[in-house]
């Protein structure tokens, strides 16, 4: 290989390489953390599978509306014939006499063909399979609520983690700008030694903390890339800023419309009134169109393939079938009556939902409420928390202020900070807790174009 070669080669496989490590690596916002957790969750592909089934079988539903149409051959052999006891007087005897009915052999093979003409329960029942239908889609769009809220809750906390690991890590430097004074100051004499080392063990606390932290944010990240259906090898990055913004108003009108485990209610008491009405139409008359033509040998004698037109006959007949249940010993009637008290049982389920969600959506807004006085108080406590240790650092430098009030004023920025985020992880869960409530986490997933 000439050298001009070898440095072409060697080109294309760096640029390879950078190719593949572009592919490793994702930036995803929470909007399109859901949208992929939607599309590439194990679970939410069962569900989606399980609602083409049910379009499937809306359609096997249905096939009983067209004519139905099959082809048969039967072949039977009486090795006793039948008998027909008939007067004798017909053939010149007295008293009855027994006649044989048919042959040996009986061949029959044909076309029969049934259409329903009228049964108002099975159209009922269509329509029960479309609640079904629509009820199962219910099922769908509550997991996929339920996937958003868990997605949301993660993201937010993938974003938590890693600040306040940026946090310690700004920590660190100030410890490490605090180690290099207390050793200036220790070779100078001014200090003690243990003081240099308290120092030390304050910045190791730090490290200690910052790495199991690290390793708490590496399991959130994994986790995260596990329910959205991506390699845990991959580079996962997240886009969205965890930032306070001001609150928004607040809504305090009471609005269930949205909710899905209510609509899903609501869905069951619509397929009981319908099986309750297809019941009842049971008693209904049930009409049927028939038809039917074959060719029927009979012989004696298997000799069906001798030829002759005598071989086989044509046979056809068309008709009509009229079926009017009478009487069931009453089943019916008991089966409407556990229907009636089937439909009282999911009102007052709905009657209890409709409080326990009212009730939901107050405590939700109030504990918002209170995570933003608390988000507010944190930040004024960074506020303070940084002037404090601004006064001990310059008070530290100038000998007037001892390294333990310096130390505990660092620490008490740290953990002021640290709280900052866990407030406001706080905060973010009860928005996202509100949105539940009020039934509106699928607008997290859908752009303002689509509303």
């Amino acid at each position: 290989m000439t050298p001009r070669m070898f440095l072409v080669t060697l080109l294309l496989l760096v640029a390879n390489l950078q190719l593949l490590g572009q592919e490793k690596q994702v930036t995803l916002s929470l909007k399109e953390t859901c949208r992929l957790g939607i599309e590439q969750n194990t679970d939410l592909l069962k569900s989606s599978l399980e609602l083409q089934k049910k379009d499937y079988r809306l359609q096997e539903k249905k096939s009983r509306l067209y004519p139905q149409l099959e082809g048969y051959s039967n072949f039977g052999y009486n090795y006793a014939i039948p008998k027909l006891v008939i007067p004798g007087e017909i053939f010149g005897q007295t008293g009855p006499m027994a006649v044989e009915i048919g042959t040996r052999f009986d061949w029959r093979s044909g076309l029969r063909a049934t259409q329903l003409l009228f049964n108002q329960s099975y159209h009922t029942s269509l329509q029960l399979a479309g609640s079904m239908e629509s009820m199962e889609s219910l099922n769908h769009q509550q997991k996929k609520e339920e996937l958003i809220f868990q997605l949301s809750q993660l993201y937010h906390l993938c974003q938590t983690t890693r600040r306040q690991i940026e946090q310690l890590e700004a920590a660190m430097d100030n410890m490490e700008q605090l180690l290099g004074i207390a050793k200036l100051q220790y070779e100078q004499g001014i200090i003690r030694k243990v003081d240099h080392a308290r120092v030390l063990v304050n910045q190791n606390n730090l490290q200690t903390e910052a790495d199991q932290l690290l390793q708490l944010h590496t399991e959130q990240l994994n986790m995260l890339k596990y329910l959205i259906g991506l390699p845990v090898e991959t580079a996962l990055f997240l886009s969205d800023s965890l930032s306070f913004f001001p609150t928004p108003q607040i809504q305090t009108v009471t609005d269930l419309s949205q909710r899905t485990e209510l609509r899903l209610l609501e869905k069951k008491m619509e397929m009981t009134r319908l099986t309750q009405k297809m019941n009842r139409q049971s008693r209904l008359p049930t009409l049927t169109g028939f038809g039917e033509f074959y060719f029927q040998g009979q012989r004696n004698r298997f000799d069906y393939f001798r030829g002759g037109d005598d071989t086989f006959y044509k046979v056809g007949v068309v008709g009509i079938t009229l079926q009017i249940p009478l009487f069931d010993g009453f089943e019916r009637k008991a089966k409407s009556k556990q229907f009636d008290l089937e439909l009282e049982q999911l009102k007052n389920s709905r009657e209890q939902l409709i409080d326990y969600y009212s009730k939901e959506i107050a405590d939700a807004v109030t504990l918002y409420e209170s995570s933003y006085r608390a988000i507010l108080r944190q930040g004024e406590n960074i506020r303070v928390a940084e002037k404090t240790y601004e006064v001990s650092l310059q008070g530290y430098r100038q000998q007037m202020v001892p390294l333990s009030d310096l130390l505990l004023s660092e620490n008490s920025l740290t953990e002021a900070r640290l709280s900052y985020y866990h407030a406001l992880l706080q905060l973010k869960n009860a928005e996202l807790g509100m949105m539940k409530a009020r039934g509106e986490l699928r607008l997290l997933i859908t752009d303002e174009s689509d509303q």
